[in-house]
């Protein structure tokens, strides 16, 4: 059974989702504050965690933060409708995705369902291969990236994305193919979780123009 960890202070809210997800068959462990919830996540490691950005004490951010120095669990944020800063904060901080409050707990389960599979998908399809670009290497069998010959923390959204506009290899790579093929998020029209996504990735290979933005609308490996 895959377990599900909630770091949620409001408990109306954290309640009702766990027993909505025990429902929906997953083991699922609950916080309301971040104080003890990232030491949980880096021991015991669940396949998945929800993570309100507005926590007492220490907030989202941070815990999202401590918990990417080690792990690459799946991590989706909580935001506040219409708060697009907390959107980009917690997508730069190493969240995988997010929802915005009020959300429609189906809505929430076919994000985590998602993330999930794709999880599986690339456990089966991993190979011995990898892929070199200067001075980047993307370990495919373990998921990694690596610059100069050191590891460098990525997370799972972020990873595909790379991944994806490296094997293409120079060619045009349609922004909406990003959203709905590679990271399964329907709502491409409207978001720019591929803009932070990009963005991050620059910033982590050290290197601005590694990947190119073409019109808005595609992205292709500087080469």
């Amino acid at each position: 059974m895959r377990k599900i960890c909630i770091i949620e202070d409001d408990l109306g809210i954290s309640s009702s989702l766990k027993l909505y997800l025990e429902n929906s068959d997953f083991n699922v462990i609950t916080y309301n504050t971040g104080e003890d919830a990232d030491k949980y996540i880096i021991k015991e490691l669940p396949d998945l965690v929800i993570l309100d950005i507005n926590l007492p004490g220490k907030d989202g951010i941070e815990v999202c933060s401590e918990v990417r120095k080690t792990s690459s669990v799946p991590i989706i944020m909580l935001t506040a409708r219409g708060w697009e800063m907390d959107r980009v904060t917690g997508l730069e901080s190493g969240a995988d995705d997010y929802i915005a409050k009020p959300f429609s707990p189906r809505e929430l389960l076919a994000r985590i369902n998602s993330i999930l599979r794709r999880s599986v998908s690339d456990d089966m399809q991993a190979t011995s291969n990898k892929i070199v670009q200067g001075n980047i290497t993307i370990d495919t069998e373990k998921m990694e990236l690596f610059v100069n010959e050191e590891s460098v923390a990525i997370t799972k959204n972020e990873y595909d994305i790379l991944e994806k506009i490296f094997l293409e290899n120079g060619k045009l790579v349609l922004r909406e193919t990003l959203m709905k093929e590679v990271i399964w998020y329907d709502n491409y029209v409207y978001d720019r979780t591929i803009d932070t996504h990009i963005k991050n990735l620059r910033r982590k290979l050290w290197d601005k123009d590694i990947i190119l933005t073409i019109r808005g609308k595609w992205y292709r490996l500087n080469k």
